[in-house]
């Protein structure tokens, strides 16, 4: 099994910041929940700061939920 080369602090080309790997399963096939936030500055300059759970597996494509339209992400209620 590959393992996976990502770390805490990768960000991805839409401004999404790897926060930490959990040992929560994801639902993507020998995936885990890995935790997001959005680093993506509205007009005024303020940083979204939205944080989600997503699948490592689309991680390099993921956009934010909350600001730019992403699809919703996994929950990561007691994670955090």
């Amino acid at each position: 099994m590959a393992v996976s080369q990502r770390k805490p602090g990768d960000s991805n080309p839409n401004d999404q910041i790897l926060i930490a790997r959990t040992d929560r399963p994801g639902t993507d096939h020998l995936q885990y929940v890995w935790v997001l936030v959005c680093a993506r500055r509205n007009p005024g300059g303020a940083i979204c700061g939205h944080r989600y759970g997503a699948n490592g597996s689309d991680f390099h494509i993921r956009k934010c939920p909350s600001c730019q339209g992403g699809a919703t992400g996994l929950g990561i209620e007691g994670l955090l």
